[in-house]
């Protein structure tokens, strides 16, 4: 595959032993990527004409993939943690490991419920 196909946004390539998505800075000679799954924090720019820059594969699940009910309980978990600030007036405690406590909350959400807001 070409490099002008790959620096094209959206775009999942295999690089440095992983997976990552082309953000929308990059050029033919530098690709801006995130890690699939990673931080904005893990921002990077791979050189193709220096790195391997290979278009991201993967493989199509098996039954040998299926696990049982212990395995799908942690993943409906995991994935509810991750998405848990999603639909909360708190979008920010999503990726901190800290849970507030209900007393630490109330008070804040009826401030929020003020008109006007005065927090």
């Amino acid at each position: 595959m070409s490099t002008a196909t790959l620096s094209k946004p959206g775009t999942l390539i295999h690089a440095r032993g992983r997976e990552w998505v082309v953000l929308p800075d990059s050029t033919d000679d530098l690709l801006m990527a995130r890690p699939v799954g990673g931080l904005d924090e893990e921002v990077t720019g791979i050189l193709p004409a220096v790195e391997t820059v290979a278009s991201a594969t993967f493989r199509l699940p098996t039954a040998a993939d299926l696990g049982d009910f212990a395995a799908g309980q942690l993943l409906r978990d995991a994935a509810r943690l991750s998405t848990r600030a999603a639909a909360g007036p708190f979008r920010s405690f999503g990726r901190i490991a800290v849970e507030p406590r209900p007393y630490q909350l109330v008070p804040l959400m009826m401030a929020l419920k003020l008109d006007p807001v005065r927090c």
